[in-house]
Formats: structure tokens, C-alpha cells, sequence
């Protein structure tokens, strides 16, 4: 059985271009990843909706070995704003904006399509419980 899926241009831009390449050339191991990312892409708080909240939406989960970016707010057109810890670096890990293109364009990062749907403080307790407090919603 032939799957047909497609891949929006607004969502194409923030999957990592070979691995957009490789999710394109396999929709039967994709259709399903790729629809529930267009949900969490359809209601991505946009910039500055998640000031002052105690907790905030892990709306997208990039990765490669230590490195993980929890994305919580996108403009729709680069800018992101997250939470990035680089190489297991954890005390120098921090919140900050960063952009799409710069998120793509480096090549091992990919965007976790199995990513469940969490709040970043969640996801960073459950990375390591010992450094981040466990937040009311993993309670």
C-alpha cells in the first residue's frame, strides 16, 4: 500500500534539510511523525506568549548526543526560543532565542519526531533529575 503525505513548506523549514530528505523518501515510517509535528507546529505559542509562566510547552526537541534544544515559542518565520544545552554541558546549558536556519544548518542535529509532549522544565528534570527540580507538572 503506496502512502501519500506531504510535508508543508512552513513545516519543511525547521526539519534539518537531509533529515527532511530521508523523512520525504520514506512516508511509510513518516506519515505518522510528520502529522503529529504539524499539530505541535499548529499550536506553537508564538514569540514572548510563554513570558512569566512558571512552566513552558516543549513544542519541538532537537538533538545529536549531548546536545538537546527545547523549543517552547517560533515566530513562524526564524526565530525560536528554548532551551539549549550543548554537549552534556549542563551548567553552562541556559534559555535563550536562536534561529531555524541556524538550528538546520547543523548537520547531525535532527528534530525528534517521537519528542512527547511535555513541558521543558519536565523534560529537563527528567534528563537529569539531579541538576533541574522536578517541576508541578511531573508531579
Amino acid at each position: 500500500m503506496k502512502i501519500n503525505f506531504e510535508i508543508s513548506d512552513e513545516l519543511a523549514l525547521i526539519i534539518p534539510r537531509s533529515q527532511l530528505l530521508i523523512t520525504a523518501a520514506n512516508p511509510e515510517t513518516y506519515a505518522g511523525p510528520i502529522e503529529q509535528l504539524t499539530k505541535q507546529l499548529e499550536k506553537c505559542p508564538k514569540l514572548y506568549e510563554t513570558d512569566g509562566k512558571e512552566e513552558h510547552p516543549a513544542i519541538f526537541h532537537y538533538f545529536y548526543g549531548g546536545t538537546d534544544i527545547y523549543i517552547a515559542e517560533y515566530d513562524r518565520e526564524d526565530t525560536m526560543f528554548g532551551y539549549t544545552i550543548l554537549n552534556n554541558d549542563i551548567e553552562m546549558s541556559e534559555w535563550g532565542y536562536t534561529s531555524v536556519s541556524e538550528i538546520c544548518s547543523i548537520a547531525p542535529l535532527n528534530i525528534d519526531y517521537w519528542f512527547e509532549e511535555q513541558t521543558i522544565e519536565a523534560a529537563l528534570h527528567r534528563r537529569n533529575p539531579g541538576y533541574f527540580r522536578k517541576p508541578a507538572s511531573a508531579a
